[in-house]
């Protein structure tokens, strides 16, 4: 079998002593899309927080690429090929659409007519309608979402984290998501697809794991789970 792009062995994850993750060990393979399910205070957020850098793990390992990792920050994940998309919005409001997409290129403000133009190919590619010339300020929430989403893409990140991303979108809007998350799969990047809606799981994913008050309950194909 191929070797996993990342892994979680017994990782465990306290908040004053009492644990939000305990003793959760998880694969996710070269474009695979893993689905986890759990109700809100399952863990979900917080074992993919340890992925992309927001938090260490108190005790166990986590793996990428075959090698232990210890990210710092969401940045540091991000620049080894780890993207998150947060349910909070990490973008920053008093920027432009365009900005946001190339924020760490530091030249970005000395060319922002060619900024704009290549935003909206790209926002357009992926079939979002968000005017790149905005401020992230005047964005509604769904927009502000398709942004997050598209600056995951733009980074070419090999393992995409997504957490709730079609709660604020509508059907239509989810539509060109699943699109966007297939092809993503299609080009070989990893994606775990963080959900309450079972339905949605199982028509995108090819595993799926649930987690209960921060334990790991199962992990199946999502076929199985079909049947």
């Amino acid at each position: 079998m191929t070797q996993p792009v990342v892994e979680l062995r017994g990782v465990t994850k306290e908040f004053h002593g009492n644990p939000a993750v305990r003793d959760v060990s998880f694969d996710l393979y070269p474009g695979e899309i893993h689905s986890l399910l759990g109700e809100n205070g399952a863990g979900k957020s917080t074992l993919t927080k340890m992925i992309a850098g927001v938090h260490e793990p108190t005790s166990g390992e986590v793996r990428y690429l075959g090698k232990t990792v210890e990210f710092s920050s969401p940045q540091e994940a991000l620049e080894s090929g780890i993207a998150m998309v947060f349910q909070e919005t990490s973008l920053v409001p008093s920027l432009t659409v365009a900005q946001n997409l190339e924020l760490g290129n530091e030249q970005f403000l000395t060319r922002l007519r060619g900024l704009y133009i290549s935003a909206q190919q790209f926002l357009q590619s992926l079939s979002f309608e968000v005017d790149p010339t905005a401020l992230v300020s005047q964005l509604g929430a769904a927009q502000k979402q398709m942004v997050e989403i598209a600056r995951a893409v733009r980074h070419n990140a090999k393992v995409i984290i997504f957490d709730e991303p079609t709660a604020t979108l509508t059907p239509e809007e989810k539509y060109h998501f699943f699109q966007l998350v297939k092809r993503l799969k299609g080009e070989g990047v990893s994606i775990i697809f963080i959900s309450h809606a079972l339905e949605e799981a199982l028509s995108i994913s090819d595993r799926i794991t649930i987690l209960r008050d921060g334990t790991h309950v199962t992990t199946q194909d999502a076929s199985d789970l079909n049947r």
